[in-house]
């Protein structure tokens, strides 16, 4: 389960968003307290729920990219600011998860992970003024979660690039 409020916390005190969102609304504690406890109980009744989380994960990837993409363009950031608020919304949280849990996050991974969300992110800021917020918003995250699948069921990743050590 990722933390919701990880990515949205850090996006909102970077954009000057004080307090942030859960500390002016509690409904999002309510609601990232019970998704936690309902991921707990399915994982401990389903001993196969490797699947069901990563596919969840990549939902949740492509939703609060978005999220992110739109709270930041409402603060007034610039396009490319905006597509950078996103992926840090949509990754920050995952990302503090897996450190949390003693785990290398997937976003520093050959994962298409940021990626995806850099793909959304960009695709919402170029197209929701043509046409409109709503479908903006489908297809964007469409984006996201289609990218991520992909890599996951077809094994995709980003080329990596080794560097030689620097020496002093």
């Amino acid at each position: 389960m990722s933390l919701p409020w990880g990515g949205g916390t850090i996006r909102d005190v970077l954009l000057g968003g004080t307090p942030v969102f859960w500390v002016q609304d509690h409904d999002y504690v309510l609601v990232i307290l019970v998704s936690t406890l309902l991921a707990i109980l399915i994982r401990r009744w389903h001993q196969k729920t490797h699947h069901m989380m990563l596919i969840s994960d990549a939902l949740g990837l492509a939703v609060f990219t978005v999220i992110g993409v739109t709270k930041a363009l409402d603060f007034g950031a610039s396009a490319i600011v905006a597509v950078m608020m996103g992926v840090l919304t949509g990754c920050g949280g995952g990302a503090i998860r897996d450190l949390l849990s003693g785990e290398v996050p997937l976003v520093l991974k050959k994962e298409v992970y940021a990626f995806a969300a850099m793909a959304g992110g960009a695709l919402f800021v170029a197209s929701e003024s043509y046409i409109g917020v709503n479908m903006a918003t489908l297809l964007s995250a469409g984006l996201v979660l289609l990218l991520r699948l992909l890599a996951l069921y077809k094994k995709l990743s980003l080329p990596r690039f080794d560097l030689p050590p620097i020496s002093r």
